[in-house]
């Protein structure tokens, strides 16, 4: 099991945060792990709605299905990922610092198949790709997403 803990301050107010990364269809924009995605259950997201995802990690490609696990305006939101032999389970969390947004990431993996034997290398990478994402993230709504 690999579980990682991540923050940074993005100089944009919570609300503009949490709108932008609690869309999905975002995702694609900051997060590198994540080639497409497409709603697969009908409305408006919230908790339990599903998308079909395509995917890279390790130098692989692998489709799977995301799910939203929590919303909470302006405070909280989580994905689970199920991918290939690999359950990703994030949550963001939302804080106002100042006038920008402290936002916290938790990211709990549980590789299988392939990705079990390489639990050690991958949760380096794991590491490495989710503080980028973060990097990206602030870049993306700094420059006004």
């Amino acid at each position: 099991m690999i579980n990682l803990d991540f923050g940074i301050l993005v100089d944009c107010p919570m609300k503009d945060v949490f709108a932008f990364v609690s869309d999905p269809n975002n995702m694609s924009k900051w997060n590198s792990a994540v080639v497409s995605l497409q709603q697969a259950t009908p409305g408006s997201v919230g908790v339990g709605s599903k998308f079909k995802t395509v995917g890279e990690m390790m130098g692989r490609r692998i489709e799977g299905e995301m799910q939203v696990t929590a919303y909470e305006p302006d405070t909280k939101c989580g994905f689970q990922v199920n991918a290939g032999p690999m359950q990703v389970n994030l949550i963001l969390s939302f804080k106002t610092v100042g006038t920008g947004t402290k936002v916290s990431l938790n990211a709990q993996g549980n590789p299988g198949g392939i990705f079990k034997l390489a639990e050690g290398v991958m949760a380096g990478q794991v590491k490495s790709m989710m503080e980028g994402n973060l990097a990206r993230l602030k870049s993306v709504l700094e420059q006004g997403a």
